[in-house]
C-alpha cells in the first residue's frame, strides 16, 4: 500500500507531539513540525519523488537525517523513533491527544501536575475538579 504525503506528515506530527510531552527541546519539536508541513504541502508525492531518485534534503526544512527518516517511512510505513517514543511515554498519554482541546502541552501538564496518564485518570481528575486547580485551566473548564 503506498504511503501518502499526509501519512508521512501525520507521523512527523505524532513524533513532535510526543517529544513535546516528553519536554524535548523546542527546536527539535519545531523541526519535526516543519518537516510535516513541508511534506504535506508538496504538490508531488514524496513516494514518487523517492522512486525517481530525488534528493529530499533539497526540500525546505529537510536535511539528510530527516530525508532518511522519510525514506524509512516510505519503505516500512512507520518510523523507529516513533515506536521508541510510544514505548517511553508513560501510560496512554498519546491517547489523550485525541481529545479535543488537549494538545501536548496540556497533556504534559496534566501528567506532571496530577499524574494523569490514562483516559480513566483524566475522567477522575475531571470528576473531582482537580483540573480546575491548574493554572490556565480554570478559565477554560468552568
Amino acid at each position: 500500500m503506498p504511503v501518502h504525503n499526509t501519512d508521512i506528515a501525520r507521523i512527523f506530527n505524532q513524533i513532535a507531539d510526543l517529544l513535546e510531552i516528553d519536554n524535548a527541546s523546542p527546536f527539535r519539536v519545531r523541526a519535526y513540525r516543519n518537516v510535516a508541513s513541508t511534506v504535506k504541502d508538496q504538490p508531488q508525492s514524496i513516494t514518487t519523488m523517492l522512486a525517481q531518485g530525488r534528493d529530499l534534503s533539497e526540500l525546505q526544512d529537510i536535511g539528510d537525517d530527516l530525508a532518511a527518516k522519510i525514506a524509512e517511512i516510505v519503505e516500512t510505513g512507520t518510523l523507529q523513533i516513533l515506536d521508541e517514543l510510544e514505548q517511553d511515554i508513560p501510560g496512554a498519554l498519546a491517547d489523550l491527544l485525541r481529545i479535543s482541546g488537549l494538545g501536548p502541552k496540556r497533556v504534559a501538564t496534566l501528567h506532571r501536575e496530577l499524574g494523569v496518564d490514562t483516559l480513566d485518570a483524566l475522567a477522575e481528575a475531571a470528576h473531582n475538579h482537580s483540573i480546575l486547580e491548574l493554572k490556565g485551566y480554570e478559565e477554560n473548564y468552568r
